[in-house]
């Protein structure tokens, strides 16, 4: 899932976004140094969700398997809507980009991890593969960011 770096580089990169890769890492690795709150050198499900401006419960509630559920309409007819708590909501989806993000598995993100995941975001708006983000592929990453955050209804 390569949009997953918009999300947890989005604070990093809202001011401006950095123009190569060697930049991209040094802004990711000064916003997890402050969203590190206890220094363990690793961020937990609480740290993830304070740091992108989330509920606290975005990342740490415990979700439903089941993407939809079913009820009935005023007319009483049945109808089937999306689980507000499944893996298809927004707290699922962030979901999903934590577990994603989180390579080893041990459910923390560690700065490595996050780096990965922006040079691999990094790499998908690199087009011409020179390193460098000319203004076109700045623009992109950030109309592909913004969509992304409209989308998860980013800070909420």
């Amino acid at each position: 899932m390569v949009i997953a770096a918009l999300l947890l580089a989005a604070p990093a990169i809202a001011q401006e976004l950095p123009m190569t890769r060697k930049g991209l890492d040094s802004a990711l690795a000064q916003y997890f140094a402050g969203a590190d709150r206890n220094h363990d050198g690793r961020l937990d499900r609480p740290e993830a969700a304070d740091a992108l401006g989330f509920a606290r419960q975005m990342l740490t509630a415990k979700r439903d398997v089941e993407p939809f559920v079913m009820d009935v309409a005023p007319d009483g007819r049945p109808r089937i809507a999306l689980n507000e708590n499944g893996p298809l909501s927004r707290g699922g989806v962030i979901d999903l980009i934590y577990r994603r993000t989180d390579a080893n598995g041990d459910g923390f993100l560690s700065l490595a991890e996050v780096q990965a995941v922006g040079r691999e975001r990094f790499d998908a708006v690199d087009r011409d593969r020179d390193g460098i983000l000319d203004e076109q592929e700045r623009e992109s990453a950030k109309r592909q960011m913004g969509l992304f955050q409209q989308i998860l209804g980013a800070g909420q």
